[in-house]
């Protein structure tokens, strides 16, 4: 036994006594390598273990340990990194390195390679490197600071939040062979660069996220036969060609152009498509399809690709009526339907909601989500959405229906008033035009910004609904919106 092991006065220390193992497993669980590092001045032998520890962790606790500004934090790191086993045999687990406010003005990419050096070199598991914005953000020279990602086999998760400071630069050759989930914030990047990244670096990629800026428009090609999960973000993105026969899920934004190849798609999730979205691979059912924030023409478009869809979400259109009137025509059949009015220069609402009830038989649950300006239309007084529609003998059947759920922020408590008439106005409009023969419950859960509704107007408001069907009214304070 070390002399160590006994504490001042002869007793004992059984905690240095035991196995390395286990004393790695003490540290793990301190979840703080600036916690791990202070073990060192518990005995000599304390100086070494924390040196082997699987996982370093470097966080807003560190910086209450350093004295002076954001600096002290930075030099820190490099000390603990630089301290670390260098011992090339040894691998470390997990590095988490989560850079606190105060120094987003000195974080600059010399800083940072050193980092990505020492977790290319020495992992065999999960990197996270977050960096903040700094005050002055956007920074000019980001596209002069460049930082290169450097290739590393024994990654299995980088996640890199790089506070718009850098241009994240992807070197020609090198692997990143185990990796499985990629997700890259906030940065700069070279399209081709980023496109050769997906698909030739990481040949067991299973989940990819991107939000970031090409530094040019550029064409995005992603190909995969590993990828499971995509989410990409990515501003200057003239076209995205996806082939990906594993792809399950899928969620595009701010793209001009898509082209699809995944026959095993389940979930779709577009907004901000500027162009055509071609599906070309895919089955003929999805699980869920959101539209919400795309043009009438795109959404149509994939509306009619499938023939079935258990969640499909849509938008009040805000352009051409009748061009939404012709392209939802047919829609797929679904389980729940949400319609949506959350921009201000929307149609009317009830009879583009109405439009799309008549093609939706078969739901068993609505979800309408409106703010309250949004309720009103703005468009001209010519347009067919105002027009008084023809007589309709029939009612619309919903057979299947048994839950209509409302989720609405209504503005100030000041306009309630007209939000009651509003809302009274739409639910009437559904009980006299609609033969519910199944639905069981309505919940209306409503945000008003600066009070709650009154205990009398939440009767009022479930006093709206058929005495038969049960009534759940939320009333949600300031910031509900937010969480």
């Amino acid at each position: 036994m070390e002399p160590s092991s006994r504490r001042r006065g002869g007793e004992r220390d059984r905690i240095s006594g035991l196995p390395d193992e286990l004393l790695h497993v003490i540290v793990r669980h301190l979840r703080s390598a600036p916690a791990a590092a202070r073990t060192s001045a518990l005995s000599q032998r304390w100086r070494r273990v924390w040196a082997h520890s699987p996982d370093l962790v470097f966080g807003d606790d560190l910086i209450r340990a350093v004295e002076g500004a954001g600096a002290s934090f930075l030099d820190a790191v490099d000390g603990a990194l630089a301290a670390y086993s260098d011992d090339r045999a040894l691998h470390v687990d997990s590095l988490k390195i989560t850079v606190p406010r105060i120094c987003g003005e000195n974080v600059t990419a010399s800083r940072v390679e050193p980092w990505l050096r020492f977790a290319m070199q020495r992992l065999a598991g999960a990197f996270f490197l977050s960096v903040p914005h700094p005050k002055s953000w956007p920074r000019d020279n980001r596209k002069d600071d460049k930082l290169e990602l450097p290739p590393c086999e024994g990654a299995t998760k980088i996640q890199l939040q790089l506070g718009s400071l850098f241009f994240l630069r992807i070197p020609p050759a090198g692997m990143f062979g185990a990796l499985a989930n990629l997700e890259i914030c906030q940065t700069t990047m070279d399209g081709p660069e980023l496109g050769v990244i997906v698909s030739s670096h990481c040949p067991r990629l299973q989940n990819l996220t991107l939000q970031v800026t090409l530094v040019a428009d550029s064409d995005i090609s992603v190909r995969s036969a590993s990828l499971r999960c995509l989410r990409f973000c990515v501003l200057n993105t003239r076209r995205l060609d996806i082939t990906a026969p594993m792809l399950e899920i899928l969620g595009a934004s701010n793209v001009a152009d898509a082209h699809i190849a995944a026959p095993n798609l389940v979930e779709v999730v577009l907004s901000n498509i500027l162009g055509q979205v071609v599906v070309a691979d895919a089955g003929r059912h999805l699980r869920l399809l959101d539209v919400t924030w795309c043009s009438t023409t795109v959404a149509s478009s994939l509306v009619r690709r499938f023939d079935s869809v258990i969640n499909l979400r849509l938008q009040n259109p805000n352009d051409d009526y009748k061009t939404f009137l012709d392209c939802t025509k047919i829609l797929p059949k679904c389980e729940i339907l949400s319609v949506s009015s959350t921009v201000v220069l929307n149609h009317a609402f009830e009879p583009s909601l109405l439009h799309l009830l008549r093609r939706a038989n078969g739901i068993r649950r609505l979800i309408l989500f409106f703010l309250y300006p949004s309720m009103n239309p703005h468009c001209s007084l010519d347009c067919p959405c105002r027009l008084p529609e023809s007589p309709i003998t029939n009612k619309i059947i919903l057979d299947s229906l048994e839950e209509i759920e409302i989720l609405t922020a209504g503005g100030s408590a000041d306009r309630a008033d007209k939000f009651m008439e509003l809302l009274k106005q739409l639910l009437s409009t559904i009980w006299s035009t609609t033969k519910l023969t199944k639905l069981k419950s309505v919940e209306m859960n409503l945000w008003f910004h600066d009070s709650p509704l009154s205990d009398d107007l939440c009767k009022k408001i479930c006093g709206l609904c058929p005495p038969n069907i049960r009534i759940k009214s939320n009333v949600f304070p300031e910031g509900f919106m937010q969480r």
